[in-house]
């Protein structure tokens, strides 16, 4: 744990969660630092690249994937707060060791978002959420398989031209930047979804679009609905953050062929939907509210649409 961040540690004390929770936080804070050096000097000690694996998804591993995943578990589960973790890497529910049978948070997350970036230095993140347990069976998954809308606090870290982290309850949305010790000093407060206009779509899958998605998206760049800018880095966490600040919609629509979508509910959908419902944005999968569905299992895709509630509209009517 990174000694005399008062900071961070105010702020959560601020934000009337218990010292379990606060510990919690601060365990992923410190692990993300840790992240952000280990990234800033992997070309020379060896991590980029692929480890050989293949991970549940069907992804060939990366290195620092790899790394990041080994180091939020190994911390959360010394800080003998956190009943239960899922990972995008790890097939099934992870128990902490050493085991914390008593603690009451489950933790979820992705540990390196768009980690195919990782060899190009573009910005790459981190992405998290933070529930209660249901019950005290840690072979349940229904621990796990929660409602994004259940999330306590949920956040992000963007490991870019500065490391950001962006941490949202119902209270407050703030982000943090870290200095040269990992202290995590406090930048933006009160964080609200900003209001230029930009869509953030991979248009390379166009011929897999539905009609609808064809017409909101011919809409938003003919300018009937105003002069929007595309702007795509192919990172959702750094996708998410540019349009938090600046503006806009995010979108991974589902394939009109296969019926699938490409991102995952637990790990990236909900968690960022619970900051843009915090932020006075919305998300949905392009009919439901993201937060509002019971996920099926630890690894279920979703359609995923993010961000102003004013491009969802023109969706809707589109």
């Amino acid at each position: 744990m990174i000694k005399n961040n008062e900071e961070l540690n105010s702020y959560l004390t601020n934000q009337n969660l218990n010292e379990d929770l606060i510990l919690v936080l601060k365990t992923i804070s410190d692990s993300c630092f840790e992240i952000s050096e280990t990234i800033r000097s992997s070309g020379i000690n060896n991590l980029i690249g692929k480890t050989g694996e293949i991970n549940v998804q069907g992804e060939k591993v990366e290195k620092l994937d790899e790394y990041a995943n080994n180091l939020l578990i190994r911390n959360l589960s010394h800080s003998g707060k956190v009943f239960l973790m899922g990972s995008e890497e790890i097939e099934s529910a992870i128990i902490p060791n050493p085991n914390n049978i008593d603690s009451e948070y489950v933790v979820v997350f992705d540990p390196l978002d768009g980690s195919s970036n990782i060899d190009v230095s573009v910005t790459i993140g981190t992405i998290f959420a933070i529930y209660k347990k249901i019950n005290n069976d840690q072979n349940d998954l229904e621990n796990l398989l929660q409602k994004g809308k259940n999330a306590i606090v949920a956040g992000y870290t963007v490991y870019g031209s500065s490391t950001v982290m962006c941490l949202s309850s119902s209270v407050d949305t703030s982000l943090f930047s870290f200095d040269k010790n990992g202290r995590a000093l406090r930048t933006h407060s009160n964080i609200k979804h900003g209001n230029s206009n930009i869509y953030s779509v991979n248009e390379s899958n166009w011929n897999n679009f539905t009609e609808k998605d064809k017409s909101w998206i011919k809409k938003l760049k003919s300018g009937t609905e105003g002069e929007y800018t595309a702007r795509y880095v192919g990172s959702l966490v750094s996708d998410f953050h540019r349009n938090l600040i600046k503006g806009g919609v995010f979108a991974y629509p589902y394939d009109s062929i296969t019926g699938e979508g490409r991102l995952r509910l637990i790990y990236e959908c909900n968690p960022l939907s619970f900051i843009a419902k915090n932020t006075n944005g919305d998300a949905s999968d392009g009919e439901r509210k993201i937060l509002e569905i019971k996920p099926s299992n630890l690894h279920q895709r979703v359609g995923f649409y993010v961000g102003s509630k004013k491009e969802m509209e023109i969706r809707k009517k589109s």
